[in-house]
């Protein structure tokens, strides 16, 4: 067995430790950890438990955490601080206009769903902060943090079996709505599936849509489809699929897009679902639906990464 070669340095501040250690290994791998904190400052599992409880309410919110301090700071390594949407806080990280400029970008964070890295200095004056003129630093990293999106699947067959663990794979929160029991089968799905058992307009009208919810509507008949198809136009979505020939989907069509509104809804929808990638079978028609999914999700047109040489 090889053992990794470590050397270590350390420095003793008050209550702040420091330990430095340079680390080779046996093949040839050469790093550095730096251990340090300070040992009052304990993990406030108060931020977490308040996010956790608020992406379950389908809010979204930003965990703000210490990851670096210099000098005299009030809060040390590790210190974290939940900020939501309404500029609420759970936490702290130091209080003053140090923690209003990290809920500033912290909501900031929250708008754009992008992560941030700050540098906050103490040292600019006392108008950074009139009773906490510290004259040292802190950096934070800010998170966004969002449910995972949503993606509803209407009708239990083949295909639906075949998309359900992809979507969950790639990171979706994954229900399947059936009216036939013995088709929702646990069994048959990987675990974490949410199920609706019951007529099609019961479940189309009683799930929960909103603007980042994709749903592929595949039931067993063209009369479900079309009902599932009405009541989805009257709700929110990123993306909405419906499987189908291209027959089948002019005759929906005909049907449903009756009014101007109507009509330019389904203009919207994927149908035929899927990229083109040629497939039958499945698994396939499930990889062609799962891909057009995604690159609707990352505003990508979903074609080939190649380039002409």
């Amino acid at each position: 067995m090889k053992h990794d070669k470590v050397s270590t340095t350390e420095s003793l501040d008050k209550n702040k430790v420091s330990h430095t250690k340079a680390i080779s290994s046996q093949d040839g791998c050469v790093g550095s950890v730096k251990e340090m904190g300070d040992p009052r400052e304990q993990t406030d599992i108060a931020p977490l438990e308040a996010v956790m409880k608020r992406i379950a309410e389908g809010e979204t919110a930003a965990l703000v955490t210490i990851t670096g301090t210099s000098g005299s700071a009030p809060r040390g390594l590790g210190s974290m601080m939940a900020v939501f949407a309404d500029g609420s806080i759970t936490g702290t990280v130091g209080g003053g206009e140090l923690e209003l400029f990290a809920i500033r970008h912290a909501t900031k964070s929250l708008e754009d769903g992008r992560a941030r890295s700050l540098h906050y200095d103490f040292s600019g004056g006392e108008h950074q902060n009139v009773e906490k003129a510290c004259g040292g630093t802190t950096d934070f990293l800010i998170q966004p943090i969002t449910r995972a999106p949503q993606l509803i699947i209407f009708g239990a067959g083949h295909v639906s079996r075949a998309l359900a663990p992809m979507a969950k794979a790639c990171g979706f929160a994954v229900t399947v709505a059936d009216d036939r029991k013995e088709y929702l089968d646990p069994g048959c799905f990987p675990e974490g599936i949410r199920f609706y058992h019951g007529p099609f307009a019961q479940t189309a009208a009683e799930i929960p849509f909103d603007d980042s919810t994709c749903a592929v509507i595949m039931t067993y008949g063209h009369k479900h489809d079309e009902i599932v198809l009405r009541a989805c136009l009257e709700k929110p979505w990123r993306y909405l699929g419906l499987m189908g020939s291209r027959s089948k989907v002019a005759g929906i069509k005909k049907r449903v897009g009756n009014s101007s509104a109507a009509g330019e809804r389904f203009d919207e929808v994927h149908t035929p679902v899927g990229l083109d990638i040629g497939g039958r079978t499945p698994a396939e028609i499930a990889v062609s639906i799962i891909g057009e999914i995604l690159a609707v999700k990352h505003g990508r047109s979903g074609g080939t990464l190649k380039t002409s040489h």
